[in-house]
């Protein structure tokens, strides 16, 4: 038979290891009238709440920080298609230095990123801008690649 502390120690541990293994959002709730009225929104109020539960300094905070981050394998299974010739094929590369080089090699701005021991940090958009770069790049593969097996077919 267990103690309630000792269940409430075991419950506890329990609920931190999920809480680990997880990335829990959190959802602010906001009141947007005093009058509690439909479709009606008070800017004031609003604004006050979103600074009160530190939500605009979060956003500041991210803005001036590096926001997203990706562990260098990641990165470069991902994007290498956006400039696979600074890979070498069939040469070993540790993951760190092919980020780094395929980084360098983007038209991006190289303020916007920054280099740590395991993961690539990004200040907020500059991992849109990837992405868009990214579908851009894997259209074209796609329309080339179907021009020459047309062109295969049609011979």
């Amino acid at each position: 038979m267990q103690t309630v502390s000792s269940q409430f120690r075991e419950n506890l541990g329990k609920l931190m290891t999920n809480l680990r293994s997880t990335h829990p959002h959190f959802v602010r709730c906001l009141i947007p009238n005093e009058s509690k009225t439909p479709g009606l929104m008070e800017n004031f109020l609003v604004i006050h709440q979103l600074r009160c539960n530190g939500v605009l300094e979060g956003i500041r905070i991210c803005r001036k920080g590096f926001p997203s981050r990706i562990i260098y394998a990641d990165f470069k299974q991902r994007y290498k298609v956006l400039n696979a010739s600074v890979i070498p094929e069939g040469q070993f590369m540790d993951n760190k230095k092919a980020s780094e080089k395929l980084l360098g090699s983007i038209d991006v701005n190289h303020e916007d990123y920054k280099f740590g021991h395991t993961k690539v940090f990004f200040k907020a958009g500059l991992l849109g801008v990837l992405e868009e770069m990214r579908d851009e790049k894997l259209a074209s593969l796609v329309s080339w690649s179907w021009s020459r097996l047309s062109a295969v077919d049609s011979s």
